[in-house]
């Protein structure tokens, strides 16, 4: 993996943003392992470490994984939404172990887990940009469909989906609130 300067990293945070557009091109091998290691290396209250990763690859998985999504509005009747999933040369399902959630901090395990789990998500986004590959991050999605058509144990929650690759198009980066807007 590469090593970057200092003043590199606001620039490389700042290509962070999800693609919804991807090449054919497959993701080399050591690029994705660099991602996944990066994902486990992500900080987990009392050690719990409640996070798994499921690789979706077949189409009839990346079918009923689709079906589950909803527009990003979360609009009723929008079951279907984001098709554009099935092009991508990864995808992962990113999910919380509940029981390992629960095991030490009873309730609120749970809220930290996402919590940590999102934290993980950052570090794979940031190392796949190192890599020059591109993301995305849904959330938009009916969990109770996913978990059914994914025949995920009851224990087992999916928090959102992660797509790798190489971007399709040149990326559009969003206006940002500066430092001074968000700080009170």
């Amino acid at each position: 993996m590469s090593h970057t300067e200092r003043a590199e990293w606001p620039e490389i945070m700042n290509t962070i943003i999800n693609v919804r557009s991807y090449q054919e091109t497959p993701v080399p091998e050591l690029a994705l392992e660099d991602v996944l290691y990066a994902f486990s290396l992500g900080p987990s209250l009392a050690n719990t470490q409640p996070w798994e990763l499921l690789m979706v690859k077949g189409l009839d998985e990346r079918e009923k994984l689709t079906a589950s999504t909803l527009d990003p509005f979360l609009s009723p009747g929008s079951l279907g939404a984001q098709a554009w999933i099935k092009s991508a040369p990864v995808i992962i399902v990113v999910l919380i172990e509940k029981r390992r959630a629960l095991v030490r901090l009873g309730e609120k395990g749970e809220i930290f887990a996402i919590q940590d789990t999102f934290c993980a998500i950052q570090n794979a986004r940031l190392t796949a940009a190192l890599h020059g590959l591109s993301t995305s991050v849904i959330r938009e999605f009916d969990s109770h469909i996913l978990q059914k058509n994914l025949k995920l144990p009851w224990y087992i929650k999916p928090v959102a989906i992660l797509t790798i690759g190489y971007s399709e198009e040149e990326k559009e980066i969003p206006p940002r609130l500066t430092v001074a807007e968000i700080i009170s």
